[in-house]
């Protein structure tokens, strides 16, 4: 995984980070704070390290 770190001010542009999958490849920061539906939402598949500011971190 690359060292730089993504960041995501906003769920719009969260969610093309993950359509396009550069949660593969880079560390997502979420400017915002974790919601349930977000795991609903999207397939992460394997390798990603999400963090969003409230301190919840989604790793795999």
């Amino acid at each position: 995984m690359n060292k730089k770190t993504l960041i995501a001010d906003t769920h719009d542009i969260f969610y093309a980070f993950i359509i396009n999958g550069l949660h593969h490849n880079y560390c997502i920061y979420c400017q915002f704070p974790f919601h349930d539906n977000l795991l609903n939402k999207h397939n992460y598949g394997e390798h990603f390290d999400i963090e969003f500011n409230d301190g919840y971190r989604l790793q795999k």
